[in-house]
């Protein structure tokens, strides 16, 4: 152990008294003071909110105290994990907007708020999902129809936004189109339809905004599988001029038909021709020789067995005349077919006395009644000077001219004997425009005329002259002026009654003639009317009664020209004549065996108006109301009675410009000759070789 000496020990006592004085003098007194301030964390976002647009998501939230930053994370799953999508400065954002997005895809955000102590806990999630405006989608595209037996499958691309798509369907291409269903996928079968019946299809696409357009159509004949066609039947064969034509019944699931001729009964036979129609016409044969006929159907599985067998040897069964007339103008000085006077087209009436066929009259418009005793070689007039001839003149129509030897009621009522009638005709005009309006009849040959109101017609007194009961001279039908009207008459057409028209035959606005049937019985014929409809498109067609318009028959699908039409019947054994166009047989002239219930074309395939025949020949042309000037080809054509052979076209002179409104045959002992009513190209004149 060590001693110090006691100056060393109370030296350092000293020291140390010293420095604690010093200590307690030297610092300052002592305080209670917090201590120094460390950095916090900021919370998280609130009121965080993501708003979808097209192709975009807009984010906000309320900026956190003390936050420097924001970290803005992205999931695609709800919940997360989230992926860092931008860290934004708080000083310049509480918001973002995120335009890497795809429109329908769900999106799932949070955000955090940062600063020098670090990042806070994540915001509460928020979710969006984009979408397109909210627009009709786009016409599917690509439909295609793929035929089965008794269906069609139907696909398509799909439309960019649909939510489902409508399936429509028509038996027409073009449509109207039904909607047959509604579907949410990209195809649809429609079943339980007819095999080889074409069906015609459209698809539109639908969402909330609404239907798209109607696709491009597509169409598909359903089919049963590996089925071959039968054979054709009903194979008819008629012989012509060098020529067979052939007709068969179709046969069903038939895509085509093999035609098959020979030189032998029985074959074998040599295709001639395939044809997608159920008719077929050989030509370059040669008259007078025999030939054999089969056809058969095809398919895509394959072809039928053959038809029965037609023959048919060709041949001119009734050639046309070697020679023919000429027309000749013979139209009075006097009248004016050029200017427009009370509504001037010329002449569109012709008749002839059936009790003196040497006297035709001739009506023309605005300009009176005129008469020729010479067969229409010349003529006199206007003949009207009488009663009411100014009225009578001032007439757009037409005149009927009844034998001089009928029955008939005269003004006052009284009847005239069969054969002791007067010694000129009884006439009935019937105008469709002018002063002279409505329906007149004159006893005395033309002279004095008396106007007879038609009742049914109320306003309109619009009446085409009337035709007259071949037995009856008092009963007359008559037809309205483009109106829906047929009247009749059992008095010599001093009251009348409105007709019952079938809905088929209602016209709007447009004329159609009516004529008698003759049946060679007065009490049947009194009842067998013919009505033409005009040109529609096949609308109206022909119609027939047997009981005087109680019920009418469409028979036909012919429809006559504007303004005129003529049917010639050469006696009661039932042919009838009519010409027009719109037949299911053809346009031009037609025939009728059975008192006009069936008809068969007959002639070229001219548009036709008025049909007249001679004991030798019938006639056909084309006439139309063109009005001074205008200019029409009349289509003049002719055959061999009895008009079931061949027609030739010999043509027409230069003048005759506008074809006939109404042609009248008469015989002046030596020769046929008609005389035709020519619109504005006047009164012409024909004499038969």
């Amino acid at each position: 152990m060590i001693e110090h000496p006691p100056s060393s020990i109370a030296f350092r006592g000293l020291m140390a008294a010293v420095c604690l004085a010093l200590l307690a003098g030297c610092l300052p007194p002592r305080h209670n003071s917090p201590a120094a301030t460390e950095p916090q964390l900021p919370a998280p976002p609130a009121n965080f909110t993501a708003t979808p647009g097209n192709a975009v998501i807009t984010l906000t939230w309320t900026a956190s105290t003390g936050a420097t930053a924001y970290n803005v994370k992205r999931a695609t799953t709800d919940g997360g994990p989230y992926t860092l999508l931008a860290q934004l400065a708080a000083a310049t954002s509480n918001g973002y907007t995120d335009s890497s997005v795809t429109n329908g895809t769900a999106y799932y955000y949070v955000v955090s708020s940062l600063n020098a102590a670090g990042e806070s806990a994540n915001s509460a999630q928020a979710s969006a999902t984009p979408q397109a405006p909210n627009v009709p989608p786009a016409a599917p595209t690509n439909l295609v129809a793929a035929p089965g037996d008794t269906q069609v499958s139907l696909t398509w691309s799909a439309s960019s936004g649909a939510t489902s798509y409508n399936v429509k369907r028509s038996g027409t291409s073009g449509g109207p189109y039904t909607q047959i269903a509604a579907s949410t996928s990209t195809a649809y079968t429609d079943t339980a339809l007819t095999d080889g019946t074409t069906y015609y299809y459209v698809v539109s696409a639908l969402n909330a905004a609404g239907e798209s357009a109607n696709s491009a159509q597509a169409s598909a004949t359903p089919m049963a599988p590996g089925v071959v066609p039968a054979a054709p039947t009903n194979l008819t064969a008629t012989p012509g001029d060098t020529q067979v034509s052939l007709t068969w019944s179709a046969s069903s699931g038939a895509t085509s038909y093999n035609v098959k001729r020979s030189g032998t009964s029985g074959g074998p036979y040599t295709q001639i021709a395939a044809s997608t129609s159920t008719s077929f016409t050989d030509t370059a044969l040669t008259n007078g020789t025999t030939y054999y006929y089969v056809v058969s159907a095809v398919n895509s599985t394959g072809e039928s067995a053959n038809s029965a067998q037609v023959v048919a040897v060709p041949g001119v069964s009734n050639p046309p005349p070697p020679t023919f007339g000429t027309w000749i103008n013979v139209t009075p000085a006097g009248v004016d077919l050029t200017d427009n006077l009370c509504g001037n087209d010329g002449t569109q009436s012709v008749a002839v006395d059936p009790s003196n066929p040497s006297n035709l009259y001739a009506q023309f418009n605005c300009q009176g009644i005129w008469k020729s005793t010479d067969y229409g070689a010349t003529w006199t007039g206007p003949i009207n000077r009488g009663a009411n001839a100014a009225a009578v003149s001032d007439c757009v129509g037409g005149i009927t001219v009844l034998s001089s030897g009928k029955n008939v009621m005269g003004g006052n009522g009284a009847s005239t004997k069969d054969g002791d009638g007067p010694p000129t005709p009884t006439m009935y005009q019937g105008c469709i425009a002018g002063s002279g309006e409505g329906f007149w009849k004159s006893v005395d040959g033309g002279v004095n005329w008396t106007k007879h109101f038609v009742a049914p017609g109320l306003i309109r007194q619009d009446y085409y002259a009337p035709l007259v009961d071949p037995y009856d001279g008092n009963h007359l039908i008559m037809a309205g002026h483009e109106q829906d009207s047929i009247v009749e008459s059992v008095d010599g057409g001093q009251a009348w009654t409105a007709v019952p028209l079938d809905i088929g035959m209602l016209t709007n606005g447009r004329t159609g003639f009516v004529f008698f049937i003759n049946t060679g019985n007065a009490a049947t014929t009194r009842g067998t009317w013919l009505w033409i409809g005009e040109q529609n498109g096949g609308l109206n067609g022909t119609w027939r009664t047997a009981n005087g318009g109680a019920t009418w028959v469409q028979v036909d699908m012919n429809e006559h020209p504007l303004g005129a039409a003529q049917i010639y019947q050469p006696d009661s054994s039932g042919v009838v004549f009519m010409a027009g166009s719109n037949s299911i047989a053809g346009q031009g002239v037609l025939r009728s065996a059975d008192y006009g219930q069936t008809w068969t074309h007959v002639g070229l395939t001219n548009n036709e108006s008025v049909v007249i025949g001679t004991s030798k020949n019938v006639y056909a042309m084309f006439g139309f109301p063109a009005g001074p000037g205008g200019t029409f080809d009349s289509s003049f054509e002719l055959a061999a009675q009895p008009g079931d052979g061949t027609w030739v076209a010999p043509g027409t002179p230069a003048g005759l410009t506008q074809g006939a409104a109404q042609i009248s045959g008469v015989n002046d002992g030596n020769n046929n000759i008609l005389v035709g009513a020519m619109w504005n190209s006047g009164l012409w004149r024909y004499i038969e070789p």
